[in-house]
């Protein structure tokens, strides 16, 4: 079998090249736009599944550089750090509060359910672990970590499965289960103008902002460029200092944290950010992200395991989708702002935070802004997540007497 090794450029050029049959399969099908699947999704699930036959046919094992895709993640999250600002944190509290509820009862309903889908398949209870919230709220990374940090057979290979199938879902669940709330109405939560379209969500900057250049001009995109380009240089630098002094933080964390330090110095400045520009490059990076992380999938692996990973699947999605109706969609306000949440909840707890707000973009672009969800979501789960879903871990695996 040849094995077919793309270096930086051209896994980049595969991911671009992915996002456009995505498109082009969307305007094919437009269902799957009302459905609010990422283009980069519907492509990369079906080219994923192309490659894995050709791998096991061995005919190509063709295998992408794992670099962009590092650092398109740390661009995004330096996008969203630019977005956080704290003024804005007032409307954003209780939303906030909300998400990190749904998001300790989450953790916890992932990890009960995989506890006991694994003792129904005859496997260990701590093996169900990786098939709960290690892989599902925690993504690959944590599923690795976790898998090398507890001694249960098997928990590498259940945890990748699971967070894999968790990708996919995220993106084919979350879209399609918000859309339907937003539809639903229920006296909605945006404003609306005469005609009924959204009105734009004002900045707080808008009315002093002077008249800005054309997108296209060069000298627009600098300042916010140099500025997005630093943070991402400061978060592995801040991430190994904080390791010399024995804490550990995720270097995306620390990226965010440093956008959001420095937006909010140069808001209180009087000179904030183009913050439209950093949009447009985190959502490129997004979308690159995603097409790659979908094109990565290997099928062929998960198959040891397909019983309890599909029926582990399947549990995780009712009980993440009954999260994000019952407390987030309803603790949220309902309406537009509780659909669009609810989407970016079941998005990044099934999957991953990028999925998560991807879902969230593209309902906006359908349905309007949602300040609130947004922020909220990006605050509540970029800085809590984490540290809940490692606490709930550290407990359950000591109670199982693991570790």
């Amino acid at each position: 079998m040849t094995t077919l090794q793309l270096d930086n450029a051209w896994t980049l050029v595969a991911a671009v090249a992915t996002i456009l049959l995505g498109m082009r399969i969307h305007r094919a099908c437009p269902a799957l736009d009302r459905a609010n699947i990422p283009p980069a999704v519907s492509a990369g699930l079906l080219l994923s599944v192309l490659l894995a036959l050709l791998r096991a046919g061995g005919i190509v094992d063709l295998r992408l550089a794992a670099a962009p895709r590092d650092v398109l993640l740390l661009v995004f999250f330096a996008s969203l750090g630019f977005g956080a600002h704290l003024g804005r944190l007032a409307t954003a509290g209780r939303g906030a509060l909300v998400i990190c509820l749904a998001v300790v009862l989450v953790a916890v309903g992932q990890n009960l359910a995989g506890m006991l889908l694994a003792s129904a398949f005859g496997q260990p209870a701590a093996l169900g672990l990786f098939a709960g919230s290690a892989a599902y709220l925690g993504g690959h990374g944590t599923a690795t970590a976790w898998a090398s940090a507890a001694p249960v057979e098997g928990a590498l290979e259940v945890g990748l499965g699971s967070a894999t199938l968790g990708l996919v879902l995220g993106g084919l669940v979350a879209g399609p289960v918000a859309a339907w709330l937003a539809r639903r109405g229920d006296g909605g939560s945006g404003v609306a103008d005469a005609a009924g379209l959204p009105v734009p969500h004002a900045d707080a900057h808008d009315a002093a902002a002077p008249v800005r250049a054309s997108p296209f001009s060069s000298d627009r995109w600098l300042l916010p460029l140099l500025g997005l380009l630093a943070c991402v240089a400061a978060g592995p630098q801040l991430r190994a200092l904080l390791a010399a002094q024995g804490w550990q933080a995720p270097t995306f964390l620390l990226v965010l944290l440093a956008a959001v330090v420095l937006t909010n110095g140069v808001d209180a400045a009087r000179r904030p950010f183009d913050t439209e520009a950093t949009d447009l490059v985190g959502t490129l990076a997004l979308r690159i992200f995603l097409a790659l992380a979908m094109l990565a999938l290997d099928w062929a692996e998960l198959a040891g395991q397909l019983p309890l990973l599909l029926s582990g699947a399947l549990v995780q999605v009712l009980v993440t989708a009954a999260v994000g109706l019952a407390v987030v969609y309803t603790l949220f306000g309902r309406g537009r702002e509780g659909a669009v949440a609810c989407g970016g909840f079941i998005g990044f707890s099934m999957g991953a935070m990028p999925i998560g707000l991807a879902v969230m973009r593209r309902l906006q672009a359908t349905f309007g802004d949602a300040p609130r969800a947004m922020l909220a979501i990006t605050l509540a789960a970029s800085l809590f997540t984490d540290t809940a879903n490692a606490l709930i871990l550290t407990a359950l695996l000591r109670w199982l007497g693991v570790a």
